[in-house]
């Protein structure tokens, strides 16, 4: 990352893509499936798209949404809202209905740029979004849909012929975009997030990345969500190259790498999992991969995963909010480490009234920049929570973890999702952790539902590796022989495949909302009893 004493003038998004265009105009920036896109090209139809915006009346701070799939357009976009003084809301294509509605009036967005397939649950809510007064809409007609306020548009047609920069005044403290968190622990909260912030996202990846010109990123991960926006700009910040592709194919995943030569990638969720548990293969070291940026690193494979793809797994703590804060080393992190702390952030543990907690003590993980812009601003239209978050100087992330006496951060649970069970605080991360370790077993979630008592019950649902045939009473008995016996779940639940986010994080609130659920088995219905000296069964017999 540069250094705080730079010229913070040059921490503008756009100027990053102009400065590209002017210092290798020819030079591959994004790759896709329709061929090669250069730095000057990407920069010439965001100009476009920014003059458009400015002839359609959209003034400097202006929230312009973007509902669009991976693609070269959704970046010029995403660019030429910059340009054009304004600040991108990126909206996360699978909203509808409420979460779209709230979207959109929360950020008071004035302008919709959407791919055509969504225009049907655009309209659906717009009626309630009076702010939105324009729709451009990119891959189908402009035919005006009925009931629309709005006025629609089609994308290409709006588009003038002028490519030059329109050098609309924009400071690097001035809001870049709006974005939504993913609500995987409640409603969505929209981040301010300043160009200054925007770009120490990329420089942090390229950091942490050792990226050079060198490199080629591969990127799936939606350019709605942080992280698929900072694989983007960490190759536009180091002289590489980005390969776009719409989502994650997983059967798709190696011919791309070994197409493009791809060097770097993010693996979030369950991806390194995913990409383990396919069919062994005498072409899976042959692969131009060096590194990939895991979140979190899957322990229980990490050396197997290594050795067979031969690359080297690193990850690191982070948020929306925030940044990258934290990050591992491609060597010598201990084990469930997620990192030592950022130079360019302090990060620390504290306690319910803020007090600094030692070394080895778990509280939450609050975070603050060694300069200035380098953390939200704030939450869009939502005072309260702001208010709530940054106390005492410092952003509170809701996430528990600990430091140990080496520097070493540690993750262990989002604070919303400890479980109170029996009197004891229990770790849903520390349960799926353990249960991680079953041979059959490749991904698990462990969230709190009702119980008959004051306190929660736990509930563990789980998906099986292939071929699997592993029952709720062998992985209750695997559990109980693992685990202290006041976090062996009560529930558990057989699946062949999780909720998720775009980004894979295994979508928590969904799972806590249907409760314990048809599906799930019983282990005291079907006569197990877990005991302070063991598991049992009706009849007291010992398994």
């Amino acid at each position: 990352m540069s250094s705080f004493e730079s010229d913070f003038e040059g921490h503008i998004l756009h100027r990053l893509v102009e400065a590209r265009a002017e210092s290798a105009p020819e030079v591959p920036l994004i790759l896709d499936a329709d061929g090669e896109h250069t730095g000057a090209w990407v920069n010439g139809e965001a100009n476009r798209i920014a003059r458009a915006l400015i002839a359609n009346g959209i003034q400097p701070g202006d929230s312009c949404a973007v509902m669009m799939e991976n693609s070269v357009a959704y970046v010029a976009a995403w660019i030429g809202i910059a340009k054009a003084g304004a600040v991108e809301v990126p909206i996360n294509t699978a909203y509808h209905g409420e979460i779209l509605r709230h979207v959109l009036k929360t950020a008071e967005c004035a302008l919709v740029i959407l791919d055509a397939e969504f225009l049907p649950v655009l309209g659906a809510v717009l009626p309630d979004c009076p702010a939105v007064r324009l729709c451009l809409v990119r891959g189908g007609s402009g035919a005006q849909p009925a009931g629309f306020a709005s006025t629609v548009v089609d994308f290409d047609e709006s588009l003038g012929k002028d490519r030059s920069n329109p050098d609309l005044a924009v400071g690097f403290a001035d809001p870049a975009a709006i974005l939504f968190t993913s609500g995987t622990t409640g409603p969505s909260k929209g981040a301010i997030i300043s160009h200054r912030q925007m770009i120490g996202f990329g420089e942090t990846y390229a950091a942490i990345t050792s990226m050079t010109a060198e490199d080629t990123c591969y990127n799936y991960l939606p350019l709605f969500h942080a992280a698929g926006k900072f694989n983007f700009m960490a190759p536009l910040i180091a002289g590489g190259r980005m390969v776009l592709r719409p989502r994650l194919s997983v059967s798709q995943f190696w011919d791309d790498i070994r197409r493009y030569l791809c060097t770097v990638t993010t693996a979030v969720g369950g991806v390194c999992n995913m990409l383990y548990g396919q069919a062994q293969t005498a072409q899976d070291a042959d692969n131009s991969l060096r590194l990939v940026y895991a979140v979190p690193i899957p322990h229980e494979i990490k050396t197997a995963f290594e050795n067979r793809f031969r690359l080297v797994l690193i990850e690191g703590y982070g948020s929306t909010e925030c940044n990258i804060v934290c990050w591992t080393p491609p060597k010598g992190a201990p084990r469930g480490a997620c990192g030592r702390p950022s130079p360019w952030y302090e990060v620390r543990i504290v306690d319910a009234y803020d007090r600094e907690l030692p070394a080895g003590e778990a509280g939450e993980i609050a975070v603050r920049g060694r300069g200035p812009y380098l953390l939200t601003q704030g939450y869009y239209g939502m005072p309260e929570a702001t208010n709530e978050v940054f106390r005492n100087q410092w952003f509170h992330t809701g996430d528990r973890g600990r430091f140990d006496a080496e520097g070493w951060l540690y993750f262990i649970d989002r604070m919303k999702d400890a479980i109170r069970r029996r009197g004891e605080n229990i770790s849903s991360y520390e349960v799926e952790q353990v249960v991680l370790r079953h041979p059959e077993i490749a991904e698990a979630a462990a969230v709190g539902v009702r119980s008959e008592l004051q306190e929660e019950e736990l509930k563990l649902v789980v998906v099986r590796r292939a071929g699997a045939g592993l029952t709720e009473a062998e992985l209750l008995q695997w559990c109980a022989e693992e685990m202290p016996y006041f976090m062996v779940p009560r529930y558990l639940e057989l699946r062949a495949e999780l909720p998720r986010t775009p980004t894979q994080k295994i979508r928590k609130v969904e799972l806590r909302t249907e409760g314990i659920g048809p599906n799930a088995w019983d282990s005291l219905a079907h006569g197990f009893r877990m005991t302070r000296t063991g598991l049992r069964k009706s009849g007291d017999d010992r398994l």
